[in-house]
């Protein structure tokens, strides 16, 4: 969902508010900050409301009639190729007059451009939609994030940090530090085994004159 929803952002402008079912993809932390990053106001429908979703699900139902019911399955070989015609059906019904608005949906939108929010660009859409999680680095120098391990630097072992994320370009993910990026990847059991580290200075409690416990 937030695919799709960035997507739909970049392409059509930041509305003011969105409009959700409670289902788990619409309803989260993580989605939570991104709203919040885009200044957008979260509003979920009603639970087991259908009625509330009925201009959704009656877009649906046009769907079903108007394509789905002609479409030749057998035609289609991956879901790349399914996902291209069926955005090509919604350009068409979106460049078709509207019988209810007089109008076609293209020409309607283009009338209120002055009230859409475009991106400031490309990076800050991406910075919006990174996923903001905090862990704790082990003493190996790495962190856990949806049971995979990732290397992150040296300087942050036992420190909690906060690692932001796209879920679909882990390649990219970093901690953000002090206004700073520090990049993090996958790690490599064999290298990450035979890394050095500066350990830190233990403790002499004899000099001290405490008592070490065990």
């Amino acid at each position: 969902f937030q695919r799709v929803l960035k997507e739909a952002l970049a392409r059509h402008g930041i509305c003011k508010k969105l409009y959700m079912d409670h289902g788990a993809p619409y309803a989260n932390t993580q989605l939570t900050f991104i709203l919040g990053s885009l200044g957008i106001i979260g509003i979920h429908a009603p639970v087991r409301d259908g009625a509330a979703k009925a201009k959704v699900e009656r877009s649906f139902r046009t769907v079903k009639d108007t394509w789905l019911n002609g479409f030749d399955a057998s035609t289609v070989t991956s879901l790349e190729q399914l996902n291209r015609l069926l955005a090509d059906y919604v350009r068409t019904r979106n460049s078709s007059v509207n019988r209810d608005i007089g109008e076609t949906p293209m020409e309607r939108y283009s009338k209120h451009l002055d009230r859409i929010r475009s991106p400031k660009s490309a990076e800050w859409l991406d910075e919006c939609f990174m996923n903001r999680i905090f862990r704790k680095v082990q003493n190996d120098s790495t962190v856990s994030i949806d049971t995979i391990s990732y290397d992150v630097p040296m300087q942050f072992i036992r420190m909690k940090v906060e690692i932001r994320f796209l879920p679909d370009a882990m390649n990219d993910a970093y901690i953000l530090y002090e206004g700073k990026r520090f990049p993090i990847r996958m790690t490599n059991k064999v290298d990450n085994a035979r890394t050095k580290r500066n350990n830190q200075p233990s403790i002499d409690y004899s000099r001290s004159g405490g008592v070490a416990h065990v």
